[in-house]
């Protein structure tokens, strides 16, 4: 009785964990459209015009959104057979929920004025290396609650097996870019073509359990 009551806390604190991770990505979400600027005019081609001047900043909106959105299904997936926590996991899954919240602050950084090379390199870099750490924390996550046990017994291996090709494809493809976006404002093509380029990779097997 003693484990059995001991296992349901566990639980209730990993769902704890997971509903709190879930409202951050929404507030984080919500904050991007807040940044938004609303378009003004008397007449629709003024109208027009406030939107085409304003344009950089919905197409930064809609790609936050999407980058967003594919990090919290990428933490959906991770914790979707979690069972229990510890002190590592919760401290990782922490650093996953910083990188989130700064995302409508990187976003805001990519619609600032500045055509050089060098603050293009910063702007877009900073935002890469953003999304750069957060891939790379969530692989962190998936190989703690890998090598720690803290999913279900029942779960098949194949199913929480650590290395989904397009996880690292988006971890590599986010890295590789920000110091090319120092000699090219083209750089973020490598955020669609590495991720492509790894899906046919075959997955890595889960690690074996080990110690701290």
């Amino acid at each position: 009785m003693q484990a059995r009551t001991l296992r349901g806390f566990e639980e209730r604190a990993a769902d704890r964990m997971i509903f709190f991770s879930d409202a951050v990505v929404a507030i984080a979400i919500t904050l991007l459209a807040l940044e938004l600027p609303v378009p003004e005019g008397p007449t629709v081609p003024a109208f027009r015009s406030a939107v085409h001047e304003d344009l950089d900043h919905y197409l930064a909106f809609l790609i936050s959104f999407a980058v967003i959105a594919a990090a919290w299904g990428q933490h959906n997936r991770v914790f979707r057979y979690t069972e229990r926590t510890d002190g590592r996991l919760r401290t990782l899954n922490a650093c996953w929920l910083l990188t989130i919240v700064l995302n409508p602050f990187a976003t805001k950084l990519l619609t600032t004025e500045g055509d050089d090379t060098d603050t293009i390199g910063l702007r877009f870099g900073f935002y890469a290396l953003l999304q750069c750490l957060a891939h790379a924390v969530v692989i962190a996550m998936e190989r703690r609650m890998t090598s720690r046990r803290l999913r279900g017994p029942d779960v098949p291996a194949e199913l929480v097996a650590a290395g989904d090709p397009v996880l690292y494809g988006m971890l590599f493809g986010f890295g590789l870019s920000v110091p090319v976006f120092f000699l090219t404002p083209y750089a973020w093509i490598l955020w669609i073509v590495v991720p492509k380029a790894a899906k046919g990779l075959p997955r890595s097997r889960p690690p074996a359990s080990a110690g701290d």
